[in-house]
């Protein structure tokens, strides 16, 4: 009985560092301050949890793939704060960063931009899942060392460099900061 005790031990105990090994919970996070943009996007509205975005990723995904222009780069843009507003009234864009927008596309798909701006860009190469454990709380310290303030909603981009590869995919993170903050602030890089 003890051995079989020891065992199942053994076994959570490295199911649970290989797990967070698959999906990048050992992998630093760079940091830096930069102007990104402008992005041309199509979207559908999301409401509710954030975890469950990736239908309406997806649903615009294969538009474009029909299209016979695949969308090489997918986005989230996290509208609402999850600590403050209720899971099922969370809002969001999801869908693709794209060249040029299709003149006729399917109702509930909209257009739009992301405007050239000054960004805190985390850049991570483990799973978009763990972003806001692993992500989100280095961006915080960064911006208090550094005194800058997020402004606006912060946007994922997602980029899948192959499927056979183990990871090989990209998530950048874009927090806007105010327009002054560049000219206040040197840029600053850091990877943790």
């Amino acid at each position: 009985m003890k051995y079989v005790l020891v065992f199942i031990i053994a076994a959570m105990i490295s199911f649970g560092v290989y797990l967070a090994t698959y999906l990048g919970a050992f992998k630093g996070v760079e940091i830096t301050q930069a102007k990104q943009g402008p992005f041309k996007i199509v979207y559908i509205d999301h409401i509710g949890p954030y975890h469950k975005m990736n239908k309406e990723i997806e649903i615009v995904e294969k538009y474009f793939v029909q299209l016979g222009k695949p969308c090489g780069r997918t986005f989230g843009e996290y509208l609402d704060d999850p600590q403050t507003v209720e899971e099922a009234r969370l809002r969001a864009k999801a869908g693709c960063l794209v060249e040029e927008v299709p003149a006729n596309m399917p109702e509930g798909f909209k257009s739009g931009e992301f405007p050239v701006r000054d960004y805190v860009v985390a850049s991570f190469t483990g799973s978009p899942g763990i972003g806001p454990m692993k992500v989100y709380p280095r961006v915080n310290d960064f911006m208090k060392e550094h005194g800058l303030k997020q402004e606006g909603a912060v946007i994922e981009i997602y980029e899948i460099h192959s499927i056979t590869e183990k990871n090989a995919m990209t998530t950048t993170y874009l927090f806007p900061l105010p327009s002054a903050s560049a000219e206040a602030a040197p840029a600053a890089t850091a990877t943790k």
